[in-house]
């Protein structure tokens, strides 16, 4: 019954989508997004078809976005001489304006934040199964052809011959590029090569644009014991309790 209920409701909320993008297909408005490209574009889809290939996008990206900005915000309300630091890069820069997204660049902290973030709390910690056609071998391991590999993205991340002090949370260790590019493909948390996520630069500026929101508006406290329920649960690593913070609005200038 549970299950029945949610793809009622997300069966409405795909129809209203979908209604809205019909609409203004019919009144001439210029197509300029991907709803608006599947309806006029490709004809030989179905509706359902259209609704599933809508939904794909809108439930990977949210649900990934959602758990690594909540994890940002948890390890910043643990460490107030970090959360501070990130702040004041973020007051620098904005003042008494609010942060947007093309602050992010301007604001180094807040990109090692992020990608130290998605480091130790890979959102999707393994890598779905890919199959091997043929005899290959990766890293000095032979895969013959048959087998389904699956890569462990947190293992790798947290290998103590790769990172130093894995299990510590430090904004610090990406901080040397700069917000260099290449950080996206050093925790892997995207992929890389021709299966990279297609999404990944905008996941990275709604997570930062968030991150530095909350920061810069409010002032971030754990509850009493909250620090250590640190354990996660599911395909994407939420939070096995939920984060319950104490927060405080900051002052304005």
């Amino acid at each position: 019954m549970k299950i029945q209920r949610l793809c009622t409701r997300r069966q409405a909320v795909m129809d209203a989508l979908i209604s809205e993008a019909k609409s203004r297909i019919a009144s001439g408005q210029e197509l300029n997004c991907y709803v608006d490209h599947l309806l006029s574009e490709v004809k030989s889809l179905t509706e359902q078809q259209i609704t599933m290939l809508l939904w794909e996008p809108i439930i990977e990206t949210s649900d990934t976005t959602l758990v690594t900005t909540e994890w940002a915000v948890y390890e910043l309300a643990k460490d107030p001489m970090r959360q501070d630091r990130l702040f004041q890069e973020i007051q620098s820069v904005c003042g008494s304006n609010k942060f947007t997204e093309e602050n992010i660049a301007q604001v180094p902290y807040l990109g090692g934040v992020f990608h130290e973030t998605l480091r130790k709390y890979s959102p999707a910690p393994i890598v779905p199964l890919r199959f091997a056609h043929e005899d290959t071998e990766i890293g000095g391991y032979f895969i013959p052809a048959g087998s389904e590999i699956a890569i462990n993205i947190y293992g790798c991340n947290m290998d103590k011959k790769q990172w130093e002090n894995p299990e510590e949370w430090q904004p610090e260790r990406f901080l040397d590029g700069q917000n260099d590019p290449a950080d996206l493909y050093k925790t892997m948390a995207f992929g890389a090569g021709k299966r990279v996520c297609a999404g990944s630069l905008q996941a990275s500026l709604i997570a930062c644009t968030a991150i530095g929101r909350l920061v810069q508006e409010f002032k971030w406290n754990l509850r009493e014991g909250e620090e250590e329920s640190v354990d996660t649960v599911g395909l994407t690593t939420h939070k096995l309790n939920p984060f319950h913070a104490i927060i405080r609005p900051r002052p304005r200038n």
